[in-house]
């Protein structure tokens, strides 16, 4: 399990300044590669998101869950959320959850190590967490 920060400096490029960005589902997805293309997902939100993309994200992966490259095609992954976790499953069994927590982090859980090497690759202040810190932040 590793944690890392959401939110990230961009460095200046084609003569302008500096600025932040929000690291979406989309760009998680992205950064699994072929790994990702093989999971479906499925989506649980804390408290209420009053964007629709949320709900159609949250109608869509219900039951059997929803593939990668269709959940890609929606709005949802590329919406900033406050509280939530998205499940990544090989036929029924869970293999990695992504947890957006409170706007400001990313954590990430799987037994993969060569998709902790990955996150810990693009994100270099990806943080190793504890079990309790997951559960804290559940």
């Amino acid at each position: 399990m590793v944690s890392f920060a959401a939110w990230r400096n961009r460095a200046p490029h084609a003569g302008k300044p500096a600025d932040r960005h929000y690291v979406t589902l989309a760009e998680l997805l992205v950064r699994l590669g072929s790994y990702g293309l093989a999971l479906t997902w499925r989506a649980r939100f804390s408290g209420d998101h009053p964007h629709p993309g949320f709900a159609e994200l949250i109608r869509a992966s219900s039951g059997e869950g929803i593939p990668t490259l269709e959940l890609l095609a929606m709005d949802a992954p590329y919406l900033q959320a406050v509280d939530a976790d998205f499940e990544g499953y090989v036929g029924g069994e869970l293999v990695l959850t992504l947890r957006e927590f409170d706007s400001s982090s990313w954590d990430v859980r799987t037994a993969d190590e060569w998709v902790l090497s990955e996150i810990q690759r693009h994100y270099p202040d990806a943080e190793p967490m504890t079990s309790d810190e997951w559960d804290a932040t559940n």
